[in-house]
């Protein structure tokens, strides 16, 4: 069986010709990009939604800052032996 082509191989013990499967190769599973990544995402609300809903709520920064850090960042456990 060495030196000779894969379509010629023959089992020793059968005398039948040896048929040997391709390689597979792996191929790695990418998902597709996102629409907002690609660039033709649309927004989900008018200028003029976004405005009434900054009035009433807030802007971002002003949201951010209303939440104390220390919710934010929570305090770490100490242990007392």
């Amino acid at each position: 069986m060495i030196n000779q082509d894969q379509s010629q191989q023959v089992d020793p013990l059968t005398g039948v010709p040896v048929q040997q499967a391709l390689p597979v190769q792996q191929q790695a599973q990418v998902p597709q990009v996102p629409g907002n990544e690609l660039g033709y995402a649309k927004p989900v609300f008018n200028a003029n939604s976004q405005v009434a809903g900054n009035g009433i709520f807030g802007d971002v920064q002003q949201r951010q800052n209303s939440v104390s850090t220390d919710f934010i960042k929570p305090k770490t456990l100490t242990t007392q032996i």
